[in-house]
């Protein structure tokens, strides 16, 4: 029993803290929003294609996604000067000698510094935060086929509705996804602590060992 309390005060003091440290960033950001493009070579945002253009640089593949507000991403042929549009995306696949490129909000992460150690965080259950956040990055975890824009929309619409465990399990593809993402790993938090455990199963004891481990992620992040 006093493990239980101990856990659900855990994940409400977290909670507190991974919001606090989200508002701080975004307050941080918010002078420096902008749309530009993060780009990984030799991999490639596989579907969602919205167009190609023929002989281009990667400049211009840039500049013609960045312009056109349906472009999310892009796969850039650096040998066939070919760029490909992307409606949207989700996992990275390697293809040598192409650039994958997605549009994201904003242009330069200020450096805020590491949150503070948690004195009242006890290391298993930092141990147990990384192992859930292996096991959605783990190739045993059913990668999602929808696009990011997809998943979030469906899980905002799951929030609205008051579904609590479709938005959980659309914010767990997201962060399969952006694992580096703290307002996902928060919004997941959130969601899990809202689910009602199903009868007859072990839900009452991983639903708020997953919601701990989501907000200490989110709050690292």
């Amino acid at each position: 029993m006093a493990m239980r309390a101990a856990r659900g005060l855990s994940i409400l003091i977290l909670l507190f803290l991974a919001w606090a440290n989200v508002l701080a960033w975004s307050s941080a950001a918010q002078a420096a929003e902008a749309r530009r493009i993060a780009t990984t070579d030799n991999s490639d945002y596989f579907g969602f294609d919205l167009r190609s253009d023929q002989n281009v640089t990667i400049d211009q593949c840039k500049t013609t996604c960045l312009g056109d507000p349906a472009c999310r991403a892009f796969t850039y042929n650096k040998k066939a000067k070919w760029c490909f549009l992307k409606s949207d995306y989700n996992q990275l696949k390697t293809f040598n000698g192409a650039v994958a490129g997605k549009v994201v909000n904003i242009d330069g992460d200020p450096d805020i510094g590491a949150p503070p150690e948690l004195a009242f965080f006890p290391n298993w259950m930092a141990d147990q935060a990384q192992q859930y956040r292996n096991k959605l990055l783990g190739p045993a975890y059913d990668k999602p086929t929808e696009g990011m824009a997809a998943l979030l929309n469906a899980a905002e619409q799951a929030v609205l509705t008051g579904d609590h465990r479709s938005a959980m399990l659309k914010y767990e593809a997201a962060v399969s996804v952006l694992p580096d993402d703290g307002q996902l790993w928060l919004n997941l938090a959130r969601e899990t602590l809202a689910v009602q455990p199903a009868a007859s199963t072990s839900e009452a004891s991983t639903l708020p060992a997953n919601s701990t481990s989501a907000a200490f992620n989110a709050y690292k992040l």
